[in-house]
């Protein structure tokens, strides 16, 4: 569990496991780890195989990288504010490599709410569990997520333990029995 409650240690840590996943993607050399990478694979191939095409838009971020995207939008809006749409150096999920951020290939609604609105997003909700893939800052959870809602990032736990947090109500800190975690 990575949240603002519960940071990565080391605060710098990465993966050992490390690969490209075989998807489209938005740009070159995203990775995963192993696993993450092969179910996220499936997950697309299912998508396509149901005429929705994804793309990976980010995944793995290092400490460094999360780093620079934080401190972008602590300038843009200041530290409130990207409190709620951005994690903290050592709190990211990217940095675990079990998280990422799909989009629809046509670029409608990247990394924007209304991606959920999309025919991609409205696929990706019903069926990334599937493929051991939660949404994990859902509409509505942002009292206990502590990010507003992002319908397009999506973090690896398995296949039992996403069909737990969906027949939970969709929120892994309730689905996991942890404190909500709106702040750090």
């Amino acid at each position: 569990m990575v949240n603002k409650l519960h940071p990565l240690e080391p605060a710098d840590y990465a993966p050992q496991d490390l690969r490209v996943p075989d998807v489209p993607a938005s740009k070159a050399s995203m990775e995963l780890r192993d696993e993450a990478a092969t179910a996220a694979e499936e997950l697309f191939a299912a998508a396509a195989d149901d005429g929705v095409d994804l793309t990976l838009v980010s995944a793995y971020r290092s400490y460094g990288y999360q780093q620079g995207t934080y401190g972008g939008w602590v300038e843009r809006y200041g530290q409130a504010e990207a409190d709620r749409i951005s994690a903290r150096p050592g709190y990211s999920e990217h940095q675990t490599g079990l998280a990422m951020d799909v989009g629809a290939a046509d670029g409608a609604c990247t990394l924007e709410q209304c991606f959920g609105d999309t025919p991609e997003g409205a696929w990706v909700a019903e069926h990334a569990a599937e493929h051991g893939w939660i949404i994990r800052y859902p509409d509505g959870a942002e009292d206990v997520t502590g990010y507003s809602p992002e319908p397009w990032h999506l973090r690896y736990v398995g296949t039992e333990a996403a069909a737990g947090v969906v027949r939970s109500g969709g929120v892994l800190e309730t689905a996991w029995g942890l404190a909500p975690a709106p702040g750090y």
